[in-house]
């Protein structure tokens, strides 16, 4: 029987929620669910959205009237997270790497922080309007790398088999000294003492 949307949402949401309490990184809850439809969609959606072209898209983005460059800044922006967080280890290998997600995905949001509160006007009696979703996409803009972070643990922890990708990413961290190679390291119960020798194997999680 196949599993209700229900039912992988709660599962979903339990993740990102466990894997935010590890996070330094603060957000509110619709924020967490955010991440947690973002997860959800991919789930259900056609693989080949996979495979946007996502600066050819951004580009073409800047021509459409405000309400389809809404909907298309949006399939950019979460197809860059999920990609950069999800798939981490393909996007930092890739031609043209982490950074170029991180850039096309955080100016996506914020662009879309913008393009909301123009296409929904503030009520007149609210003197300090607040948008949920104009703050949300400008937190996830600014915050683009912490966020995609987050995602990147649920699917070391959770999503994909963790103990055959340990040996990999400590090379990676030997090579780079990546803050963020470290920081997935630790979540996976890595211990990166100073003292230990670059020669030695990481330790593992139990």
């Amino acid at each position: 029987m196949e599993t209700s949307d229900s039912t992988v949402r709660a599962v979903l949401s339990e993740l990102v929620h466990g894997a935010m309490q590890r996070s330094p990184m603060r957000a509110s809850p619709f924020t967490q669910s955010y991440l947690v439809a973002v997860l959800l969609e991919f789930v259900r959606s056609d693989p080949a959205r996979l495979g946007l072209l996502l600066g050819v898209e951004s580009v073409k983005a800047a021509a459409l009237p405000p309400v389809l460059r809404y909907r298309r800044l949006k399939e950019i922006a979460d197809t860059s997270l999920f990609l950069s967080g999800v798939f981490a280890d393909y996007v930092e290998t890739s031609s043209t790497g982490s950074a170029w997600y991180r850039t096309i995905g955080a100016r996506a949001y914020l662009d879309l922080g913008g393009l909301r509160r123009r296409l929904v006007p503030a009520e007149p009696a609210v003197s300090a309007p607040a948008d949920v979703f104009a703050e949300t996409y400008n937190h996830l803009g600014r915050h683009f790398e912490e966020f995609a972070s987050v995602l990147t643990t649920v699917a070391d922890r959770e999503l994909f088999p963790a103990h055959r990708r340990i040996l990999a990413l400590y090379q990676r961290w030997l090579e780079t000294r990546s803050d963020r190679q470290r920081r997935r390291l630790i979540n996976l119960g890595v211990s990166l003492g100073t003292s230990r020798s670059e020669g030695d194997d990481p330790s593992c999680p139990n």
